[in-house]
């Protein structure tokens, strides 16, 4: 992976700063058009390097960041007291992460430029996990929507009724000036259970893949797999309770867009609750939506065996993705 890195303000403030990356497209062709990737929680840009490369060798500009409190931009803030799985004490840090990846959004389009033709290239916005909790928000915003040609919503989560007993929850602990510390009792409500259906798990994240060898990476990388903090927490819930409202999903973009899931992964659902947002987003005809649903693999199928066949899948959706007028 070939990665400039950028540094830009956040829009939660603080003087607190975003790392951001550009990775331009190696395949001696003309560029296709920009990806960007929205990583998932507890989790960082890096850690899709052989999804970038394999973007990248196809002829795709790819672009990210690590949010607040993640990967390399905790790094920039630690020294602000900015803990890990802390986005900021703005009072809606939720809809400044959807800021933050609208302002690399532009600073990709500048960097990047157009293509071999002069003309707009497409803009792909994917999305893991808590990451399409992000894209779905964007997905859902109008004004942030109609920057994108299409959307991949990967390993997404479907209804979530304790989402709102979450910001509940949350909240209270803010009170008693808990916003900084880890989730303790927030965790054990949202992932206490994810191994339940693994016989005898090794790791508290056996739950993420069925491949050993990235499970005993994981669990050893100090930027992948830590607590949220309280108010980390609010912040996730928060985007989860918006994104799943009825409004939501009628008000959503008509951009074509790409559900992933495995039938294994908890955060879907076992493949249910992914599903049931590919079948309300089709409601709406004018949409077009696809659906692969992957089987018994779990959470992170960018780290599956079946991977080459995951990034293949890709590739071949939004190579039939069409730069828009905007």
């Amino acid at each position: 992976m070939n990665a400039q890195k950028i540094v830009f303000d956040a829009a939660a403030g603080g003087g607190n700063k975003i790392a951001g990356f550009f990775c331009p497209a190696t395949a001696d062709v003309a560029p296709k058009g920009i990806f960007q990737i929205c990583h998932g929680m507890a989790d960082y840009f890096g850690r899709y390097e052989e999804l970038i490369d394999h973007l990248n060798n196809d002829g795709w500009h790819v672009c990210g960041m690590d949010m607040l409190g993640h990967g390399q931009t905790y790094e920039l803030n630690k020294d602000r007291d900015m803990p890990l799985g802390f986005f900021g004490e703005a009072k809606d840090a939720a809809y400044c992460i959807l800021k933050d990846e609208m302002s690399l959004h532009e600073l990709a389009k500048e960097f990047f430029g157009a293509g071999a033709d002069g003309k707009r290239l497409p803009m792909v916005l994917y999305g893991h996990s808590m990451g399409s909790f992000v894209a779905r928000n964007i997905y859902i915003t109008f004004e942030f929507a109609r920057e994108f040609d299409a959307f991949i919503f990967a390993s997404t989560m479907g209804p979530e009724p304790a989402a709102k007993l979450g910001v509940f929850l949350a909240k209270i602990c803010g009170l008693f000036g808990m916003k900084r510390k880890p989730g303790k009792l927030l965790n054990s409500i949202a992932f206490g259970n994810y191994n339940r259906r693994i016989s005898n798990p090794k790791t508290p994240f056996d739950w993420v893949t069925s491949d050993e060898a990235e499970v005993f990476k994981y669990c050893e990388d100090p930027h992948a797999g830590f607590l949220f903090t309280c108010k980390g927490f609010l912040d996730l819930f928060t985007l989860v309770v918006r994104m799943q409202s009825d409004d939501a999903y009628r008000n959503a973009a008509l951009a074509p867009c790409l559900l992933t899931y495995g039938e294994d992964d908890p955060v879907a659902g076992y493949g249910k609750g992914a599903q049931f947002v590919a079948d309300k987003l089709a409601a709406v005809k004018e949409r077009k939506v696809k659906v692969i649903n992957y089987g018994h693999y779990r959470h992170e199928i960018q780290n599956e065996p079946i991977r080459e066949q995951y990034f293949n899948d890709i590739i071949e959706f939004i190579n039939n993705t069409e730069a828009e007028d905007k």
